[in-house]
């Protein structure tokens, strides 16, 4: 008798138990759905109030998105290798070439002559900057031994600083515009122009009337948002830039100038990247390359 009580209770409880996961299983599928629902309602009003809010920027004019730092005359780009200025940069240096009293230089400071095509780069350089605006004698490109293109090389920081003091002395450069310390790709040679120019600004080595800015490199989600960045650019960058849909189209004309890099990887690079779309820049100060170069020892 006991041993029947026994069996009993447990079969009642085996059935406890499987109700009760059953019950407890059906309420997490029940939350999770909810909330899964929840997020693609929220997403879908977050991507609706960024597309209202491109047109309320870029077709009517109602909110001023663009705002570019003081004394920008002779703007100099520093890029690391023919393609850099599409593919990084092209919204700013569109939103200058377009100013009536802005002169434009871009100083490459390699061929990118990986797989021996330096000479085919450079050329489309020059084919590209024509696309954007830039004047073929305003273009200068550099052919070091010691600034290889190489993703895992460091370039010498003394080189880097010496031929961009240069041409800023030479142009009486009042905007410069560069990488920051991350190189948006985390591209050693991208960074180590960062270093390079903040050597330049630690050392007091920049003419007084020359300010430096740097490109904010975002993580991977704000890399390819898109039109999804805008509230998050508009709100946290005080320099900033934006493309209409013709010169975004401009833009993918001139990058297609570097007929030789266009890879599957790239074209998806070009329809989904912010860079394609918006820049955002910060100011260099001692106070934050100090502390840069605090995090990097």
């Amino acid at each position: 008798m006991l041993l029947k009580n026994l069996v009993v209770r447990c079969i009642l409880l085996k059935q406890y138990l499987i109700d009760f996961c059953t019950e407890l299983f059906s309420s997490i599928l029940d939350y999770l759905k909810d909330t899964v629902e929840h997020l693609i309602i929220a997403g879908l009003i977050y991507l609706l109030t960024c597309i209202v809010l491109y047109w309320c920027i870029k077709v009517f004019g109602i909110i001023n998105f663009n705002r570019e730092p003081r004394n920008s005359k002779r703007i100099l780009f520093v890029i690391a290798h023919p393609d850099d200025e599409c593919m990084f940069f092209g919204p700013t240096i569109l939103y200058f070439t377009k100013k009536e009293d802005c002169t434009v230089y871009i100083l490459c400071l390699s061929t990118g002559r990986n797989y021996g095509m330096g000479s085919t780069r450079k050329k489309e350089l020059y084919k590209a900057c024509n696309e954007l605006g830039i004047l073929p004698q305003n273009i200068f490109i550099h052919n070091h031994t010691l600034l290889p293109d190489a993703m895992d090389v460091r370039w010498p920081t003394d080189v880097i600083s010496d031929i961009v003091l240069n041409y800023i002395e030479r142009f009486s450069i009042t905007t410069l515009v560069t990488f920051d310390r991350y190189g948006v790709s985390l591209h050693n040679n991208h960074c180590s122009i960062y270093y390079a120019v903040a050597n330049l600004i630690l050392d007091h080595k920049l003419p007084r009337g020359c300010g430096v800015y740097v490109l904010d490199s975002t993580n991977i989600i704000r890399k390819y948002w898109l039109l999804m960045d805008i509230p998050l650019s508009f709100i946290f960058s005080r320099f900033r830039f934006m493309v209409d849909i013709a010169d975004r189209s401009l833009i993918h004309k001139a990058m297609k100038k570097h007929a030789s890099q266009i890879k599957w990887f790239r074209c998806l690079y070009m329809y989904f990247s912010r860079y394609m779309l918006i820049n955002t820049l910060q100011q260099m100060n001692l106070v934050d390359i100090e502390l840069d170069l605090e995090i990097e020892d």
